[in-house]
């Protein structure tokens, strides 16, 4: 057996049709995208980013161990459904180690569910002044059901695996989609960068400014719900539907459809930022950053251009790994390469943290 190379970081995301996995080797503190892989799982074992059927997901993620072969079996985990909630509050300044143990007594009236029926998270975001010349700080609360976050661990026991971490979707993006040196230099930008990556099933919509996430928020709507209403409108089959929703096949009338879903859709982003703007009175953006499997939509990139008013680019998850020998070939990246945004991100939170 040869001998460990360096840290070995596994990233696991699990969406409503797939579980991907992301393995990270950090060699000589450089951070190599050791292993990759994914595996497709029926509907309805994941509904609305919740466990339905906790079975066939344990037996989905042996499969998925099995086809890369990772030996590692800690994982870092990333959730994003109905029962988290991240909201950022006020609080008298405190140390952190303080804080830590003062959130749980401030922070009931700013959360919908029994304190101790959640596991709390918290990021400071800055210290400011009052008026009144008092030291306040705003902090980044994350409350999430524990009996949600009990039935994955359950499953990842099923399977053999361990959480090394449970992590928002939102947070792990920023760690793949904003280049390493920004990240760790606490890059100043005075705009702030909104982040969406379109999932299958749910988007993930996250601001940060100075490299800090300000706000994250999740539309349980996706790539296969474009799918969906063109198959349903057009009485079409699911892979038909699928083809057009890629612009791989050029049917006028259900690229009709298609517009005006994506229209619909660029709306309901618009006013998850419009929200982020009345509670910060912060207009400034510098630009969207887009991945997901569902970025992958044609025409969404310029529809959400136009409906932002903000440029748009595709995000490039690979740019802060150096890639590792995978068995794919470069096309067969560039294809996936949308699509892993989250658990790279999720592999790398060691390396940039």
């Amino acid at each position: 057996m040869s001998a460990k190379k360096g840290k070995v970081y596994v990233g696991l995301d699990i969406s409503s049709n797939s579980v991907k996995v992301a393995e990270v080797t950090l060699t000589k503190g450089e951070p190599i995208l050791s292993n990759l892989g994914m595996v497709v799982i029926p509907e309805g074992v994941v509904r609305d980013g919740e466990v339905e059927d906790g079975i066939a997901l344990a037996e989905a993620l042996k499969e998925l161990w099995a086809l890369t072969g990772i030996k590692e079996k800690t994982v870092i985990l990333g959730v994003a459904n109905q029962k988290v909630i991240v909201r950022p509050i006020e609080l008298p300044y405190m140390e952190k180690e303080e804080l830590d143990s003062a959130i749980r007594f401030q922070v009931q009236e700013f959360i919908p569910i029994p304190v101790e029926d959640a596991i709390l998270d918290f990021d400071i975001i800055e210290e400011f002044m009052t008026a009144d010349e008092e030291r306040m700080l705003t902090v980044l609360l994350v409350a999430a059901h524990k009996e949600m976050i009990n039935s994955f661990i359950e499953v990842l026991r099923a399977a053999g695996l361990s959480p090394g971490a449970i992590d928002l979707k939102a947070f792990a993006i920023p760690r793949s989609l904003i280049p390493l040196a920004e990240l760790q230099a606490g890059y100043e930008e005075a705009e702030a960068i909104c982040l969406i990556n379109v999932g299958s099933g749910i988007t993930n919509i996250t601001i940060l400014k100075e490299n800090v996430p300000r706000f994250a928020r999740f539309l349980l709507r996706g790539g296969d719900d474009f799918v969906r209403a063109i198959a349903n409108r057009m009485n079409m089959q699911w892979e038909e539907a699928e083809a057009v929703r890629r612009g791989k096949i050029a049917n006028q009338d259900a690229l009709a459809v298609l517009q005006q879903e994506i229209i619909n859709f660029v709306g309901e982003i618009r006013r998850s930022i419009d929200y982020y703007i009345s509670q910060t009175q912060e207009r400034a953006f510098r630009k969207v950053i887009l991945s997901g499997s569902g970025a992958l939509t044609v025409n969404l990139p310029r529809e959400m251009n136009q409906g932002l008013r903000l440029p748009v680019e595709i995000g490039r998850p690979f740019q802060n790994v150096k890639l590792g020998r995978l068995p794919y070939t470069p096309e067969e990246l560039a294809e996936m390469e949308p699509s892993v945004a989250v658990c790279v991100g999720l592999a790398l939170r060691e390396v940039v943290e």
